[in-house]
């Protein structure tokens, strides 16, 4: 009987390892493949950063190397930032490099700074993305040694040496201030577009005051919403057209916040042949910005000046570098572009000649 119940024992443990081979088999392959995995995207990393480093560029010829970050490189408005920070650094004998520039994959705003950081740069200059991780790269850098210079939009919080760009109370001013000089007297309801990646809660905060502020002593009324962007999908023209349609409340103005939300609302506006109920301020300059002011579906368009703030970084950077210490804050000049200014615009921008706003 002893042997009887040792024999069925032997069956039993034979026919658990059996059934437990196939799934430690599995495990097996499954570890194998995620260890080959990660080794795949540690050794493609690298060589993407030695062929992004080592590539026909020859910085020996210069003093300096200069990282340009943004993830907005698509925008003409960056295209002028970037053609000023390049400008003003030709006169330091500094290369400016826009990291991932002409790949057909944009990097991340963190894989551009770990490649600056990777890359021994002399300074960052960073067109900071809305969110908590921006601090923590930035700090990153400055913990290398690198100098990190913001533009257009700050993060105080963190190591940062400078920033350029104007306060967006300051901002939300100026609109207030176009509000009050448009021909049109009867604005109850002004709608304001804030793009959810360039103004965070802070930023919201003060440019509602500052607007507000401005224009207190109107019976005007805001409804203030942030378009959310999802990997360049956003609900702008779905949030546009409900007020064109009348489908929400129609206002008298809209003020958008940056280029895309600013094309989006006038080509609606066009469209639906209510240039002459809805006013539309918009923001940064392109050329298709330009000919819905020229043909009267924008009223105007209010930026800072993109090739003045490209330059400004751009010194405020060296003068870190030279004397270890700059100024906290760097204002740009505000531009107003309105239909008595696009033609002129048009003609005097390539010679360089920036437009400021009346105060």
């Amino acid at each position: 009987m002893k042997t009887d119940m040792e024999a069925d024992n032997n069956r039993r443990s034979s026919t658990v390892s059996t059934d437990a081979a196939p799934f430690k088999k599995l495990w097996l392959f499954a570890g194998a493949v995620t260890t080959a995995s990660i080794v795949i995207i540690f050794i493609s990393y690298y060589l993407l950063l030695k062929n992004h480093k080592t590539g026909d560029m020859d910085y020996s010829s210069y003093k300096y190397h200069i990282a340009i970050i943004s993830d907005e490189t698509d925008t003409s408005f960056w295209r002028d930032v970037y053609s000023g920070a390049v400008e003003a650094g030709a006169g330091y004998g500094a290369y400016v490099e826009q990291i991932g520039d002409n790949l057909a994959d944009r990097f991340s705003m963190e894989d551009a700074i770990n490649i600056a950081i990777y890359e021994h740069v002399d300074g960052i200059l960073l067109r900071p993305a809305g969110n908590e991780e921006t601090q923590k790269l930035i700090d990153k850098a400055c913990s290398h040694g690198i100098p990190v210079i913001t533009m257009q939009k700050d993060v105080p919080g963190s190591k940062r040496q400078g920033f350029v760009g104007i306060n967006d109370y300051f901002l939300g001013q100026e609109y207030g201030k176009r509000m009050l000089r448009m021909a049109d007297n009867e604005i109850r309801l002004v709608t304001v577009l804030f793009p959810g990646a360039g103004f965070n809660e802070t930023s919201r905060k003060w440019f509602r005051l500052g607007l507000s502020n401005t224009v207190q002593q109107y019976p005007i009324r805001f409804d203030f919403r942030t378009i959310q962007d999802d990997r360049g999908l956003n609900n702008a023209e779905d949030v546009i057209q409900d007020m064109a349609e009348g489908n929400t409340e129609q206002p008298d103005v809209i003020i958008c916040l940056d280029e895309v939300l600013t094309q989006s609302a006038y080509q609606l506006i066009r469209d639906r042949g209510l240039s002459d109920r809805i006013q539309v301020i918009g923001s940064y300059i392109s050329d298709e910005i330009l000919e819905g002011i020229e043909q009267g579906y924008l009223d105007s368009t209010i930026t800072v000046d993109p090739k003045a703030m490209g330059r400004l970084s751009v010194e405020a950077l060296m003068t870190y570098k030279k004397y270890h210490m700059v100024s906290y804050y760097t204002e740009v000049g505000v531009m107003l572009v309105d239909q008595s200014w696009a033609a002129q615009y048009r003609g005097e921008d390539g010679d360089g000649e920036e437009h400021h706003m009346e105060k």
